[in-house]
């Protein structure tokens, strides 16, 4: 990718070069995260783990370890299936198998489904011992409970485990629910007749209710494995390691849904249930069913016909055959192998010479379920002796098997209704009430975790055009400007006030006691600011603020970030760390640099005398630190070049109100300081207006070196502590310009500038036609795959110190020599010689070498004989 770069339109000429910009290169986060860079609280919650795992562990901390262990079990236990993948076929066994055993089955495999049965039964009561006892909290007593035992989905499993008693045979007959004697018309109650009837397959449809848990802890899980993918993936990417994937997917088991998620799913999925449950019950209650059937009045009809006939054999045999012939019409069967009347017996026994009256089917009762015989036995009469009755079997083995599939068939309707609303009434509250809640807190939770990280929240799922959407981009648009105005010395202030672990605080507490931290302080301000203030009136504000994009844009792009803005001076910080965290790298260790040590002695004596007061981290120890003083120096001189290349800001030098009296063109100034050392970061202010900000001498030493620019004609000035950090290669590019001591010390300071000639013409950039990057993106690439190697190469930084030749360096360094060591007239030739060289720049000549010959000229050029090499600063 390369960038055209095109003179202003004031030029009238056009003018280009090239520059490029690898676009694979690595972001600041992608660098960060690929070495190991982590968040302070993820730290300090791997420091707590550890000191937690010194202490001994209690019989109660080995219980509630235990219980943890069970709780992980029940919901993501694993045997050759998943736990919650047995219990699903075990809810679906029940709920299913006893239809499924009388259509598909033949008897002898009832022996095995009763065993399953139980086994089943079993297993539900052990989980409600197991849920109760690892998931219930009994410390406030048995009648204030939390957790499973004796909720909602307790009583709801316990039903729907007493559903299951009638089904255990044991137990049915145990309890005395399983009847065989015959009712009051003598029909003899089975298995079938009791458990079988409506009543008992309603209290069955309590099982139901199995699957809507298991559904949502399925649907959990299936969402833990997803997350699990995700973190493979960026494990094999190298994002992340093992030990971080671990942290996670234990700070991802301890937090839980939200209060209102859980409150209003368990209301809905309650109401649900109990609409169902109650439809189910009341809808045979409504449904009217006949007392009487067919087969039992033809069976008294035949009865009365036994009683009359006597010993009528013709009687008889008419009135049975037609019995059987209405019992065959009234089954509608052809199928000779499963006749309807298997057995018929009237008593007394008469007339079996003629015709077969009584009979009885063995073929096809020896292959009957019980559930599938109805026995129809008439009250005996005694007339002269003898006792009239009738016994008639019928067989019901179609009925029941229509009756099984007709309970599948609304089984499967039941819990077809029982997903759908209960998915339906989820998906409307998760969708409009607590993903936009659940997003509003992982913002607040982003934010308090990391205030100065410039969080993309439009990958966070969006809620519609309702007000909880309204809402969650208010929120966005708070945490923005919370990062802009506190800047990152009040990151500590969001992060303690917006913190959610632990419940938060109500108070807001934006005092928060200061810590004390190393950063790289600029300074900068704007000159002839009174000037513009009073000829630009209300437009001030739009003549400032054109300043400050640059100034704030091109120092952000440089690693830096804004602290103050203040007018028409802001001052600047380039943060290294705190100094708990840098205190390791002070303890000993090889310099980073060999050069950092070969300095003159005036350095050496600043340091033993620092070695006297408090003991202070020394900076040359930390490691990258010559590329983040490399960029700060990079960043103020680019905020120079386009001030001189701004549009908008060119257009100033137009302006009539802001012409000198003689005519003098007005063109936009600043002055630059920058100096490394400590300041306390912390909260400035009250509870009516709080400013997060730095306070130390090293803030004040920054500003006067910023207002030092003026007496020295320069743009930059740095001091000793910024210089030593700088790369050699950016060293070499600056030039030491006088030792001076400053007001409060008595330590002299060498300082430094980058000589900048700001009177000429900056070509604009712009991207190529075809480029799939704009300027800004290669820009901020160039920026964050910087090299020191870029001093010789880029072409703003080279053309900036187009009039600093070799020559002229030699000379002033001669002249600077020579004033260090007193001999002032040489010193007076060498500096007069260097101030004509640069008769181009912007004032016309040197203004270092014009501030030491206007020294030494106020003693007439004769140097004092208490001399010692450096002189104070007289500007603040």
């Amino acid at each position: 990718c390369s960038i055209t770069m095109i003179s202003p339109m004031i030029s009238h000429q056009i003018s280009t070069r090239t520059i490029s910009a690898d676009p694979g290169l690595l972001t600041n986060k992608e660098l960060l995260e690929k070495h190991g860079g982590r968040r302070r609280t993820l730290e300090e919650l791997v420091v707590m783990d550890k000191l937690n795992m010194l202490s001994p562990p209690s019989s109660s901390v080995h219980l509630e370890r235990v219980r943890k262990k069970v709780r992980r079990f029940l919901d993501h236990g694993r045997l050759k299936i998943s736990y919650d993948d047995f219990m699903m076929a075990a809810t679906i066994f029940v709920l299913f198998g006893d239809d499924t055993r009388i259509l598909y089955f033949p008897p002898t495999a009832d022996n095995g489904f009763a065993f399953f049965v139980t086994f089943c039964f079993i297993l539900f009561v052990l989980e409600m011992i197991l849920h109760s006892w690892a998931k219930s909290d009994f410390s406030r007593g048995i009648f204030n409970v939390k957790g499973y035992a004796f909720s909602f989905f307790f009583w709801l499993d316990l039903l729907a485990v007493l559903s299951m008693v009638p089904d255990v045979a044991w137990l049915a007959s145990a309890f005395g629910l399983q009847n065989d004697s015959i009712d009051s018309l003598g029909t003899r109650a089975g298995k079938a007749g009791k458990i079988g009837a409506k009543s008992s397959r309603v209290i069955r449809m309590a099982r139901l209710v199995r699957l809507v848990k298991l559904y949502k802890v399925t649907s959990q899980r299936s969402r833990e494995k997803q997350q699990l993918d995700d973190l493979k993936k960026l494990v094999e990417l190298g994002h992340l390691n093992h030990d971080e994937v671990e942290e996670y997917l234990e700070k991802a088991n301890a937090q839980k849904q939200s209060k209102v998620g859980a409150e209003l799913s368990d209301i809905i999925t309650r109401r649900v249930i109990i609409v169902v449950l109650l439809m189910l019950c009341v809808v045979p209650l409504l449904t009217f069913t006949s007392p009487h059937d067919s087969e039992t009045e033809a069976t008294e009809f035949l009865h009365a016909v036994n009683i009359q006939a006597g010993y009528d054999c013709n009687y008889l045999e008419r009135s049975v055959d037609k019995f059987k012939s209405f019992m065959a019409q009234l089954s509608g069967d052809t199928n000779s192998n499963e006749p309807f009347l298997v057995a018929l017996d009237l008593s007394p026994t008469r007339c079996e010479t003629r015709t077969e009256i009584n009979f009885s089917n063995v073929d096809v009762l020896s292959h009957m379920r019980d559930e599938a015989l109805k026995i129809i036995a008439t009250d005996p009469i005694n007339i002269g002796g003898e006792e009239f009755s009738i016994i008639a079997t019928f067989n019901l083995t179609q009925y029941t098997k229509d009756q099984s599939q007709a309970s599948i068939h609304l089984l499967v309707f039941v819990l077809f209704m029982l997903v759908l609303l209960s998915t339906q009434f989820t998906g409307d509250a998760q969708r409009l009430v607590l993903a936009p809640i659940e997003n509003m807190m992982a913002i607040v939770s982003m934010v308090a975790e990391d205030p100065l990280e410039d969080f993309d929240f439009k990958s966070l799922p969006k809620s519609g055009d309702y007000e909880t959407h309204v809402v969650q981009i208010a929120i966005e648009k708070i945490t923005a400007i919370l990062r802009v105005g506190f800047g990152v010395a009040g990151a500590e202030i969001i992060s303690s006030n917006m913190a959610v672990e632990g419940g938060g605080s109500a108070v807001l507490n934006p005092m928060i006691p200061g810590k004390r931290v190393y950063s790289l302080f600029g300074f900068c301000d704007i000159l002839s600011f009174d000037k513009c203030t009073e000829m630009l009136e209300d437009e001030i504000m739009t003549f400032v603020n054109s300043i400050a994009r640059i100034v704030h844009g091109e120092v952000s792009r440089w690693g830096g970030t804004c602290n103050k803005n203040l007018g028409n001076a802001f001052l600047m910080v380039w943060r290294i760390g705190d100094e708990k965290a840098l205190s390791e790298y002070n303890r000993g260790g090889v310099r980073r640099r060999a050069s950092s040590g070969s300095f003159s002695g005036h350095e050496a004596m600043a340091t033993n005398v620092k070695a006297s007061r408090r003991s202070e981290i020394d900076l040359n120890r930390i490691p990258g630190l010559d590329v983040l003083a490399d960029k700060a120096l990079v960043g103020f001189l680019k905020v120079i070049v386009e001030i001189n290349r701004d549009i908008q800001l060119l257009s100033y030098r137009d302006d009539e109100r802001l012409l000198s009296d003689n005519g003098k063109v007005f063109t936009p100034r600043m002055g630059f300081g920058l100096h490394a050392g400590w300041a306390i970061e912390g909260a400035v202010g009250s509870l009516q207006k709080v400013d997060a900000t730095y306070l130390s001498p090293h803030v004040n030493m920054a500003a006067r070196m910023e207002a030092a620019t003026r007496q020295f004609g320069v743009s930059t000035l740095i001091t000793r502590n910024f210089f030593k950090l700088m790369s050699p290669e950016a060293q070499v590019q600056c030039r030491k310009i006088d030792v001076v001591t400053v007001k409060g010390s008595n330590v002299p300071m060498p300082i430094y500038t980058y000589d900048t000639f700001q009177s000429q013409v900056f070509p604009e950039l712009r991207a190529p036609k075809f480029s799939m990057l704009n300027v800004q993106d290669v820009l901020n690439m160039q920026a964050e795959s910087y090299e020191s190697s870029m001093w010789m190469t880029d072409p703003d930084l080279t053309q900036l110190r187009c009039l600093a030749t070799p020559r002229f360096k030699c000379a002033f360094e001669k002249g600077l020599d020579d004033y260090l060591g007193g001999r002032w007239s040489d010193a007076r030739e060498s500096l007069e010689k260097a101030d004509h060289m640069m008769a181009s720049n912007d004032i016309g000549g040197d203004g270092p070498s014009r501030a030491i010959l206007k020294y030494m000229k106020s003693y007439d050029w004769d140097c004092p004989s208490d001399w010692k090499g450096h002189r104070p600063l007289t500007s603040k």
